[in-house]
């Protein structure tokens, strides 16, 4: 007999003590990781998704896309998605012009040229108004953006000349009336 209320009584503080660990009770707005969220009220069973490092949008502290505060640092670079397709540029660089700036990339046999023309400030230029990109193809022909596009600084610093931001258009090709669509554009740390 005492075996058996020896027993019961372990089993009741056990099973008592892991109801006790066991948390469902939270909510998407709590302020709190828990439900099995995979951050602070996002991911898991919230319909939200947490910010992280590769979410192509500068947030969470981020100092340009993707980069700088709590992701890794900002490193030079130019990418660019063509048709869907991940493009990324061997070389890159900025020059600023008599009317803005200029940023160029160039990938195995293809590059970008980016034409900015407006204040040195951060913000957002459409195509056709300061904004004019420009996608050369491995066969040499050339997609000039239309009407649809823009690019968005994110950093314009004049002081240290380094220029970080978005860029999405569409391209046209006159000669062979063919388009290219260019979208989640990034380019970061450029000097110039």
């Amino acid at each position: 007999m005492r075996l058996t209320t020896l027993i019961l009584i372990v089993l009741s503080v056990t099973i008592y003590s892991c109801s006790e660990t066991i948390d469902n009770t939270g909510t998407c707005s709590d302020g709190v990781m828990n439900q099995g969220e995979q951050g602070v009220d996002c991911g898991g069973p919230c319909s939200g998704a947490c910010a992280n490092c590769a979410d192509g949008l500068m947030n969470q502290g981020e100092t340009a896309v993707d980069c700088g505060g709590p992701c890794d640092p900002c490193y030079p670079s130019l990418t660019a998605r063509i048709n869907n397709q991940p493009w990324i540029s061997n070389s890159r660089s900025a020059q600023q012009t008599a009317s803005g700036i200029r940023i160029f990339g160039t990938g195995q046999l293809q590059n970008f040229t980016l034409w900015y023309s407006g204040p040195m400030v951060t913000g957002t230029a459409m195509s056709g108004n300061g904004f004019t990109g420009e996608f050369r193809d491995e066969s040499g022909n050339l997609y000039s953006s239309t009407a649809s596009g823009s690019i968005t600084f994110t950093t314009l610093d004049t002081i240290n000349r380094k220029v970080a931001g978005t860029f999405s258009f569409i391209g046209r090709d006159t000669v062979n009336s063919q388009s290219l669509l260019i979208t989640s554009g990034v380019f970061t740390e450029l000097s110039y």
